[in-house]
């Protein structure tokens, strides 16, 4: 069928009724369904002419488009891959292998809508620039011409939507892929600060801790904001933080949530996640045991890792106290924070410097997708560890932190 051609889909007495000038008397078709969702008709010939009851259709598992992904990377495609969600259609453009643009049809990825979940504008501003945006004006314009970014910003939101479309791809199980070679299908290209290779690894490792989080999290388990922590942080309606945390104290039943939330099902989960990360929110009962997952080579490394940092942060907090001294929990949360460009950090602590139960999950979780995630964790960890140290000797008065220091050196080395 060509593919401008109108077809009309009705519904009637329990089944569908398809319309189409291209449909003729007599000639053969056939319906077969690709997935839960979709019905492809095809003609006698076209049927005959394609072997398999997937060939043609193009609907992948995430761990084969993964590995489709890493194929397109070391054989250096250029040209576009469009991946159709069921609920929007994204694109992504290569060039020799590397990603260099992203584009979506979900409302949930336009520029602004990046931007205000990311923090980096307000619900006001996303408002006033959308209604100046145009065919010939686009978003990003607009914020240049009204101050609210520089071009350095704008060129760094652009980055961060590009990766976000990249990313929430990957947080579907099963995806339909159309690949189109071609040279100069891009409309514009940004230079993305990592290699596509490593980019795919890092958002396979949060699409991971994404799943664990979705499948441990009952529907029906009760959410509320931290009051003591959305003070400190200052979330005022117009802020997504803000807005999310209303929603969240409207609708506290995680199925309610979902129900109200203007979101998709995956970017509501993703944001109640970072909020939990953050202690802005609470989830009574999540499931955060570690039973399954500390599985593997690398599992008593991190294990140990993860031990010594506690024993460490015990007898740091300990001295802090004899000293009269707060410890600076906030210090380690914005170091965390500060070694992921575009998403929150997987280690994230509880109030008192501890790493949360549902933070060693993810740990174990990005480990388990790769040797270089495992690395990465175990590097992220050691690193963590030193800074404790490091604090531990800035901090703590009359050479006491030093010589405190010296003694945990010797027990971690």
């Amino acid at each position: 069928m060509p593919t401008d051609q109108r077809v009309t889909v009705e519904a009637a007495s329990g089944l569908l009724q398809i319309q189409s000038a291209a449909f003729t008397e007599g000639q053969a078709w056939q319906v077969r369904a690709i997935g839960r969702q979709r019905l492809i008709v095809e003609s006698e010939a076209a049927a005959l002419a394609m072997r398999g009851d997937q060939a043609g259709s193009g609907r992948l598992s995430h761990t084969v488009f993964v590995s489709l992904l890493h194929g397109l990377v070391t054989q250096k495609f250029s040209g576009l891959v469009s991946v159709d969600l069921g609920d929007s259609v994204k694109r992504l453009y290569f060039r020799a292998g590397e990603l260099v643009f992203a584009a979506s049809n979900l409302i949930d990825d336009r520029l602004g809508e990046v931007l205000y979940r990311a923090g980096q504008i307000t619900l006001d501003q996303l408002t006033e620039a959308a209604v100046q945006v145009n065919r010939t004006t686009k978003f990003g314009r607009v914020l240049l011409e009204s101050r609210v970014f520089s071009s350095s910003q704008l060129w760094d939101a652009l980055k961060l939507q590009v990766v976000s479309i990249f990313q929430s791809i990957l947080l579907y199980d099963h995806v339909y892929v159309q690949l189109e070679p071609g040279q100069h299908l891009s409309p514009t290209a940004v230079a993305i600060d990592i290699p596509t290779m490593n980019l795919i690894d890092d958002c396979l490792g949060y699409a991971d801790i994404y799943r664990q989080f979705r499948q441990r999290l009952d529907k029906g388990c009760q959410m509320a904001g931290v009051d003591f922590v959305l003070d400190r942080i200052g979330a005022k309606p117009g802020t997504f933080v803000g807005d999310t945390v209303e929603l969240v104290t409207a609708h506290p039943q995680i199925d309610g949530f979902l129900e109200h939330s203007k979101l998709t099902e995956a970017n509501s989960l993703c944001a109640l996640f970072d909020l939990l990360n953050h202690h802005i929110i609470r989830i009574d009962g999540y499931d955060t045991s570690t039973r399954g997952l500390d599985n593997g080579p690398m599992a008593k490394e991190l294990k140990g890792l993860i031990d010594a940092y506690h024993l460490i942060i015990d007898g740091a907090k300990k001295a802090f106290t004899a000293e009269g001294i707060e410890f600076p929990v906030l210090d380690v949360e914005l170091f965390l924070d500060q070694q992921y460009s575009f998403k929150h950090s997987p280690v994230f602590v509880l109030q008192d410097g501890t790493i949360a139960p549902e933070a060693i999950v993810s740990i174990y979780t990005k480990a388990r997708t790769s040797a270089r995630q495992a690395e990465v964790m175990a590097n992220q960890m050691q690193g963590l560890i030193l800074f404790l140290l490091q604090v531990i000797g800035d901090l703590l008065p009359s050479g006491k932190g030093w010589e405190l220091k010296r003694s945990f050196q010797n027990l971690v080395t």
